[in-house]
Formats: structure tokens, sequence, C-alpha cells
């Protein structure tokens, strides 16, 4: 048994980066994870994974919410609120406060489970919350030891402990297991369960998160559970010391509150990947690990895990677009494609793409001239998260705003060689709005790149006809063109 001191820290966690590179590659993958989990959680109950799933919503979440979760025969019961925290995982709820954010501790599930959920919660009953919860028993009895019983506010050293031989080192553990029940990434958000496993090699925990990770790809989540699987399979080492728990990834370093100890704990778990992006040392976990199934990408020392393989792996890839399959995508774009290969863009030129998805279009014209440097605009948060995953080097290039309105690539003196834009879009909005984005378009752009396909050609007969309309003239005379350079038509 880990050996306590009577101190006990606030809860805080920080994160640290280990470069630039390894945060522009995977914050933007760790925040999609964390999004999915948040869906996932529920949907497990909708997939009968579970009987109930608990959370933590802002009350504008649970209005949001609420008429979703009832659209799949669930209910919703808050059980406390809490004040709102920064944190992805907390050992600790934060006290409300009169006057700051707050958040609703909530249950979510069918109506009887929600009320046996509740009359569990009101008695303090554990084991009803844990069976509700789908929380193996081992972890439960294994909790109410270590958490209940000891008052520990962080179980790793006992999980990392439990299942193996006496060691001659007290304070070091080498450790390894399936991924599924890696759970030392939880400060930044990726796990692959919702519960503390009793140890790293749990069976019962690798079944549950298996289940959860299924959730999670029939919801349409395959690219985030398939970096979800690579990160949990990195090495990680957790350090405990004073109250205060180091935890080392090849990508970042965090550093939280655990229990306090006169002596340093430390748990190393042997990972069987690495990423191109790691930090490079002698001492673990910064070792380069090459005999995995992620092993090839490394040894070609790929620049990024999603950017060569995103296409066809996940719904999203073409779904974020208005698509209904990659191959309608790929199509739409094809005449796009061919007019931007016969434009002389020199090195360093900027692109913006108006209403850009999820940049996968951006994506393609960078495999043509990898020298320009794209921009995207987008009313979806989503997206644009996603397109942080797909031009990672770009990442800060990408703003989820309205393109009609207040924009910082819009509204610095920021030069664009091209602009590229569906012109239905400034039939949209007031006439005033769309002049303004016309006056934009040119005063600050070289060239300006319309297209359409699907229901606007066919509702106005051509690209030709949709752009005057929008206040523009196509460059190209051919009535069957999809994709044309424009000019803005004088005004009356």
């Amino acid at each position: 048994m880990m050996k306590t001191l009577e101190i006990k820290l606030p809860d805080f966690t920080r994160i640290l980066w280990a470069s630039n590179k390894a945060r522009k590659v995977w914050q933007p993958v760790v925040d999609a994870i964390n999004k999915a989990w948040l869906e996932i959680e529920w949907l497990s109950v909708v997939d009968g994974v579970r009987s109930c799933s608990l959370s933590a919503v802002t009350p504008q979440q649970f209005v949001q919410k609420g008429g979703e979760w009832a659209g799949h025969g669930l209910n919703n019961l808050p059980l406390a609120m809490q004040g709102a925290s920064n944190y992805t995982y907390s050992a600790d709820s934060v006290p409300l406060r009169s006057g700051e954010p707050f958040v609703f501790r909530i249950v979510v599930g069918k109506p009887d489970h929600v009320i046996e959920f509740k009359r569990a919660w009101d008695a303090g009953d554990d084991k009803t919350i844990g069976r509700l919860l789908g929380y193996p028993d081992c972890c439960m009895d294994f909790y109410r030891k270590n958490w209940v019983l000891h008052g520990l506010v962080d179980t790793t050293w006992p999980m990392a402990k439990n299942g193996l031989e006496s060691s001659a080192n007290e304070t070091i553990v080498e450790t390894g297991g399936p991924p599924e029940a890696n759970i030392l990434w939880r400060w930044a958000g990726p796990r692959a369960v919702p519960h503390l496993p009793c140890s790293f090699k749990c069976d019962a925990t690798v079944n549950f998160g298996e289940k959860m990770i299924q959730v999670g790809r029939r919801a349409g989540y395959n690219m985030e559970m398939d970096r979800l699987m690579e990160i949990l399979s990195w090495p990680v080492e957790w350090s405990a010391l004073h109250g205060i728990a180091i935890i080392k990834t090849p990508v970042l370093k965090v550093s939280t509150r655990t229990d306090a100890t006169a002596c340093e704990y430390i748990v190393r778990w042997d990972g069987v990947a690495y990423p191109s992006e790691g930090a490079s040392g002698l001492n673990f976990p910064y070792s380069r690990v090459r005999d995995s199934r992620f092993s090839r990408r490394h040894d070609l020392d790929m620049p990024s895990p999603v950017f060569e393989n995103t296409e066809g792996d996940s719904d999203w890839y073409w779904a974020d677009n208005g698509f209904s399959s990659l191959e309608a995508m790929n199509e739409a774009h094809e005449n796009l494609l061919e007019t931007i290969s016969s434009l002389s863009l020199e090195s360093g030129s900027h692109v913006i793409d108006l209403g850009c998805g999820n940049g996968a279009l951006l994506q393609k014209i960078l495999k043509i001239n990898p020298d320009i440097v794209p921009y995207g605009i987008d009313l979806s948060p989503k997206n644009i998260t996603h397109a942080g995953i797909l031009l990672p080097d770009f990442s800060e290039n990408f703003e989820a705003a309205d393109m009609f309105g207040s924009s910082e690539h819009v509204s610095d003196d920021k030069f664009f060689s091209l602009a590229i834009v569906m012109p239905g879009r400034f039939l949209e909005t007031e006439p005033k709005t769309a002049d303004r984005l016309r006056n934009f378009l040119q005063k600050r752009c070289g060239r300006i790149l319309l297209y359409a396909y699907g229901d606007w050609l066919e509702q106005y007969g051509s690209l030709s006809m949709l752009a005057e309309k929008a206040g523009f003239y196509l460059l190209d005379s051919d009535p069957r063109v999809k994709a044309s350079l424009a000019m803005v038509r004088a005004a009356p």
C-alpha cells in the first residue's frame, strides 16, 4: 500500500505540449476524441451496453440535449448542481458559488433505471450505482476499498500494483496491457472506459472498453476511435511526489493533484506504438517503439496519422461537406480541381475557402500545389475541428465563423491570391450583408473561383445564371461549366 501523508492539495490540471508540431497535430485529435466521448457516454445507453450514464452538462446543454435524449426514449434527471470546471477530469466536484458558471450533474437512462439510480444516489448505494453505470464488479470492489475506505483521490498506484507478484522495488512498477484499460490519459481526456479500472489487465474492463469503442464506431466516430486506440497504445509514465502527479506521454506532459507521499512512486506503462511527432530522449517514455501495428507509418516518417489515412475511413470526411458518400464528393470536386490546377499560383499564395466544411477540398488543392497557404471559414465548429485534423500544419488558419459576419480572416489586411465560394450563399443573406463580402472579394482577392453542384444548379439552370443572381459574372462562357473564375458585377 502506498504510504500517504495528511496533506490534500486543491484540484488542478496543467498540460504542456512537447512541441508546437506535436500540439498542431495532436491537439485537434484529442479535442475531437473528447467531443465524441461526450456523445458515446449516453449513446452506450441507447445501444444497451449499460443502463445509465452520468454526465455534467451546462444549463444550455441540458436544454439542447433533452429533446435528443427523449427522442431515443431516455429520461434525464439532475442529481446535483456544481461549479463549472475547466478540467476534462477532476477527482472532486467544484463547489457551487453564487454568480459563477455552474453545471448539472445528471443521469440519463430509461425511466425506470433513472428512478432506480436516483434512489441509489440518495442512499449512497455505490454498488447499485456502479451496476447501472455498467462498471465491472471487480472494479467497484476496488473503488470501494481504495477511494471510499482509504480515501485516495488517485487510484493509479494501487491499480498498477493490483495483480502483480511482489517486487523488489516497492516504489516503481513497470506494467502494460490492453489499451482499453489504460486510463493514464484521463486528465487530458482520452479514455476507452468511464470508470476507474481495478488493474491495467482487467478483462472485464477491456470487454467494456471494446463495447464502448463499438458504440463510437456505430455513431460514425471511426476516425476518433482509431486515434483513441493509437494514443492509448503509446508509452506513459506516471510519477507522484508530495501530492503532485506528473504524467509524461510522447506528445504532452500533465501535472495534476494526487495523494501526497513523502517518497516518489512511479508507474511505467509500456506502449507498443510511438508517434512521429513524439519527443525524443534516452529516458522512458521518450523512446521510439517500432514493433507495432502503427510502426509502418513511423518508419515511412509520415507527417501526420490522419492526413494520409483519413480519406474513406470516416463518414465525416464527406458528410461534413454535405455529401452522401466519398465518391459523390470526389466527383463534385473534380471540376473545381481541374480549374485550380490550370491556375498559376505562386509559392506562398494565400488561398481562402469561404464555407470550407472540414477543409477536404483545400487538402486536395495542397496535393496539387503544396506551396500554397490554405485558409478556411465555416459556421460549424465541428467542421473546423476536423479541418485541424486534416491539415494540422495549418490548423490556426481555420476559423469557425460566419463568412458574412465577424471574421479575423476577412477583416484584417491580408491579401488572398484566390478565394473559393459557392455563389448561392449570397442569396441566403441580406443584400447589404452580401455587398460587404462582395466588396472584400473585389478589393482583397486576386481571383474569385465560383462553383456549384446539385440542387443549386438544378434550381437556376446553370452556374452562370446562379452567379448572375448573386452579383457576379463568369469568365468562362461555357454554359455547362460547374466551376469558373468570376468577377463582381458592377452595381447598376
